[in-house]
């Protein structure tokens, strides 16, 4: 489970943005990736 980044008080704006940006694109990452690799694994069932 990914936990979010908090930000720290006095962080610069654009860093919060990417920290933020980071997290949302984090799960599509992870699912373009797992999704075929589950097809594959279904295959040699």
């Amino acid at each position: 489970m990914l936990a979010p980044v908090k930000a720290v008080k006095g962080m610069p704006e654009v860093i919060k943005q990417r920290l933020k940006a980071a997290c949302d694109l984090f799960p599509t990452a992870v699912s373009k990736v797992r999704q075929p690799v589950e097809a594959i694994k279904l295959l040699n069932e």
